[in-house]
Order: structure tokens, then C-alpha cells, then sequence
């Protein structure tokens, strides 16, 4: 007997084709199974488009993944697979526009730690019947095992290919992410916690990743790797380099989307703080090595190419770590007296930061809107090179301004304060300032637009010719199911005008 309890998915769609994922559940953990699939042009499943068979075994985790080509662009479709007489749920995807599409609505998500509260705003996204798509920025699932509100199954950090494949299994077990996945197509990136926490290119954080319990990073990377393109609708940009995971799409002339790999590809080990006060930091010293990269130098240049090649009417990147410079003591950089609080963050890798901008500046490219996730707050940022010298930007103006940021807040890894305590931050200064010190950081950082450091929810994210619009939704808690939600705030972006307004 064969079953779905894993729900359907689609994913990375393209004008002409779709990426269709389930996974088969049987009592053989070794016989191959044959499952069946089919694309229909309507919800009644009475119009077939294609269809066909492909085999999944146990070597895959008996997950199964169709790439379904032929499509028409900007057109939803509705899918099912089958194994026998097991039906799986109906799943509707939609491929991208071609041409000169008017508007394109997105969804964003991030950081949906399954221990940390219920999923209430998956749900809500779920529902929304006027997206196209949406995109998750990373964390979708977290290794560690925290049980704060409900106890990651299995209750253990994972580490084994097998442990990975069980944690991903457990979230897909959920109803509210089944449903979201079974409404909308998903493009998604790896963040941090898809591996272990901390994790770069050569290594992993040493308080997360011991190799005498854990073994080699190397080993738990790959295993990391292989589950999650088991278990996601992702499409390989380049299969004999399967860790590459960025990669783009276009909405038409409207949009070139570049979704970022900020974690694992190139990026070099995060440097401790250099003053002697924990985490904290000045660009100057190893922070200020000009060859140092958050993307690798082969995705700097990918990116670099491809902004300046781009001639879409927007630009977008999907990024998982704050891009913005975010500080506790403003100055300007020629005085050297800025004080940072995250070296995870783009802040601890100026220079990598410093070429994009020259790049992007000496392209002369424009209407560039940044989402990125990570730290479970809601912010919105002009984004500028310095923004306490009054030379390089004016707020008033939008001189000096190179993109506008939109950082996502968490659909449940913030937590509940109620819930989780008086102490809802990991005790670092960094996470205080994000769950209580709102005011303090943007009296600081005057390119902040917004602040917003409790709630969980989501984005939806409208473009058309004339503008951006970014709507942040949450909800009221993720400790209660609820199926309350609220607009919390809404920003524009205008065409050929870089700064941000509050709508």
C-alpha cells in the first residue's frame, strides 16, 4: 500500500515549464515504485495537458520530482500524482509571463522554525488567491532541536542524510505548509539552518558544528545538500555542480530576479569582533581585506553580469542576510568610528559589498529592490554606502541611495514573547536591539525606514511599471492557531526614484 502524506509541490517556474515534486509513502523501503502524473488545465482535472511515469526508490527517499516542460506562460495549472489507486492532494502551479507582463504580485516568506510556534502565517499565505508565486528566503527548516513551543521530531540535531530527510518529512507533515505548497509555486534559497547554524563555504559556526559529535562539516554539508534536493522543487541551474543553488528568472520585461546563495558557496568564515566586546566590530583589520567574499568570486560575477545586463524595468534579489550597513554608532566611514553589532551580515564583508555597489553604480543600474530574511524582524532600509556622512547620502533626496532593502520577518522563528519568556533574544546585544530596540536602531541607521521586531508574517510583494509595493502582513501570535492577520505597513517604491515611502 501507497500513499502521500507528504502533500504536493511546485516550483522554479519558467514561461514554458514547471517543476513538480511529492513524495510516495510505502511499506517497501527497497522496491522501486512507478507513480504517475498528470497536468490538467483546469481545478476539475477534466482537461489533461501531459502527463507520464517516473520511478522513485528508496536512493532518493522515494521523493519524486517532474520537470514539465511545454508549458504556456502566465497560466496556472493544476496537477496530481498516483500510485495505483492512491490519489495524491491537487496541487496548482503557475508558470511565469513572457512579454510585457503590467504587474507581479509575490509572496515572501522565511525562517518557519518549526520548535519556535505554529505556522499561522503559512495558512494565511496559503489562502491568498492574488499571488503568483512565492518565495522563501531560507530556513525552511532548522537543525537544531530546541522544543521551546513543540519538539522537533526527531528531537535531536540533525546530522545524517537520514536525520535531514526525517526533519524535512516532519514539516511537510504540517497542513498549513501542504496547503501553501499545493496553492502556489515556490522558489526558494538555502539560508544558514538548511545546513547548521553559522555555516560558509569551508566550515560551520564551532558552537553549532563540533566534529567530534557531529564529524566532518564536510560530510553534514553534503548530507544537508542531498535532502534538501530530495525534498524541495528545485531546479539544478548547473547538475554537475549541484551546491549551486543560485540562479534567476525572468517575469518577462518586468522583472529579472536574482535569487542569492549568501551562505554556502563562496562565502568566507565569519570573522569574531575586533574590539574585545564580543561580537562587535570596525571595518578595518581582516574586515577590511579587499579579497573578501560573501558570494565566491564565480556568483559575484554571475550577479555583477547579470544586473548589468539585465533589461527588465526591475530588478530584484533574493537575499538571505541583511545587505544594508546596520550599526551602533554611526559615523561616517572616512572617520572609521562606526561600530557594527553582526559580522554575519553583509557588514562584515564590506569589501564584497563595496564591489556590487561599484558595479551596480559604474552600470548605471536602477529600480533594484532587495528581500532578504535572517534576523526575524520586520525593516525596510534605503540602502546607501554610508549613510552618516551627508556627502555620500541624503535622505531627503534619495542621493546616494543604490537600492531599497525589505527585510522579512520570521513566519514563526521570532516566537511568541509570552510564550517563550521574558527574554525572547539569545542574550546577544544584536537580538535585543531586534526584538526590543527598534527606536534606538533607526536614531542610529537614518536610512531605516520602518522597525518592527515582535511579530511573525510574511510580504507580498506588488511590481508594476509605475512602482514597488511591499505590504508587511503578520499575525497576532504562533503559540494559538488563529486565522486573524494584519496589514501592518505598507511601502512604495517608485519607478527611477530609489528612495522609500510609506504608503
Amino acid at each position: 500500500m501507497s500513499g502521500f502524506l507528504h502533500g504536493v509541490a511546485s516550483g522554479d517556474p519558467l514561461a514554458d515549464r514547471l517543476m513538480l515534486w511529492t513524495r510516495v509513502t510505502t511499506e517497501s523501503e527497497t522496491a522501486s515504485v512507478t507513480v504517475a502524473w498528470a497536468v490538467y488545465e483546469d481545478a476539475a482535472l477534466t482537461r489533461p495537458v501531459t502527463g507520464g511515469d517516473v520511478v522513485t526508490d528508496g536512493e532518493r527517499d522515494f521523493t519524486v520530482k517532474v520537470d514539465v516542460d511545454g508549458l504556456q506562460p502566465g497560466q496556472a495549472y493544476w496537477y496530481q500524482f498516483a500510485v495505483g489507486d492512491a490519489l495524491s492532494p491537487v496541487g496548482r502551479g503557475k508558470t511565469l509571463p513572457a512579454g510585457s507582463p503590467e504587474r507581479v504580485r509575490l509572496g515572501v516568506a522565511t525562517c518557519g522554525d518549526y520548535s519556535r510556534g505554529l505556522w499561522n502565517a503559512y495558512a494565511r499565505l496559503a489562502e491568498r488567491d492574488d499571488i503568483d508565486l512565492f518565495l522563501h528566503l531560507g530556513d525552511y527548516i532548522y537543525e537544531t532541536d530546541r522544543d521551546a513551543v513543540r519538539a522537533h521530531v526527531p528531537p535531536i540535531d540533525v546530522v545524517t542524510v537520514d536525520d535531514y530527510r526525517a526533519r524535512y518529512a516532519s514539516y511537510r507533515r504540517e497542513p498549513e505548509l501542504q496547503a501553501l505548497h499545493a496553492a502556489h509555486p515556490m522558489i526558494w534559497v538555502w539560508d544558514d539552518h538548511e545546513t547548521v547554524d553559522g555555516t560558509w563555504s569551508g566550515g560551520a559556526d564551532p558552537n553549532d558544528h563540533d566534529p567530534q559529535i557531529h564529524g566532518p562539516i564536510e560530510v553534514r554539508q553534503a548530507n544537508a545538500l542531498q535532502a534538501a534536493l530530495e525534498w524541495l522543487p528545485i531546479r539544478s541551474p548547473d547538475p554537475a555542480t549541484p551546491e549551486r543553488i543560485y540562479r534567476n528568472f525572468a517575469f518577462g520585461d518586468l522583472i529579472d530576479l536574482f535569487m542569492l546563495d549568501t551562505r554556502r558557496i563562496g562565502r568566507d568564515e565569519v570573522l569574531p569582533g575586533n574590539l574585545g566586546l564580543g561580537d562587535f566590530f570596525t571595518q578595518s583589520g581582516d574586515f577590511a581585506d579587499p579579497g573578501r567574499q560573501m558570494l565566491g568570486a564565480e556568483q559575484e560575477q554571475w550577479l555583477i553580469d547579470g544586473l548589468q545586463g539585465s533589461a527588465a524595468h526591475w530588478r530584484l534579489l533574493g537575499n538571505q542576510v541583511v545587505m544594508s550597513p546596520l550599526k551602533l554608532l554611526g559615523a561616517p566611514a572616512a572617520a572609521g568610528a562606526s561600530i557594527f553589532a553582526n559580522p554575519d551580515q553583509w557588514d562584515g564583508y564590506a569589501p564584497a559589498r563595496d564591489r556590487l555597489f561599484d558595479a551596480i553604480e559604474q552600470g548605471g543600474v536602477d529600480n533594484i529592490v532587495v528581500l532578504t530574511g535572517d534576523v526575524h524582524a520586520s525593516i525596510v532600509f534605503e540602502v546607501t554606502r554610508d549613510p552618516n556622512n551627508p556627502l555620500v547620502y541624503d535622505p531627503l533626496t534619495g542621493r546616494g541611495v543604490v537600492a531599497a532593502e525589505f527585510v522579512a520577518p520570521s513566519i514563526s522563528s521570532a516566537g511568541d514573547p509570552q510564550a517563550l519568556g521574558p527574554d525572547t533574544s539569545t542574550g546577544d546585544l544584536e537580538d535585543i536591539l531586534l526584538t526590543r530596540g527598534g527606536g534606538a536602531l533607526l536614531a542610529v541607521n537614518i536610512h531605516g525606514r520602518y522597525f518592527e521586531g515582535t511579530r511573525n508574517g510574511y510580504l507580498v510583494v506588488d511590481v508594476d511599471r509605475t512602482r514597488t509595493q511591499v505590504e508587511y502582513w503578520t499575525v497576532p501570535t504562533v503559540t494559538a492557531l488563529t486565522d486573524e492577520q494584519s496589514l501592518d505597513a505598507t511601502f512604495v517604491v517608485a519607478s527611477g526614484d530609489p528612495r522609500v515611502t510609506q504608503a
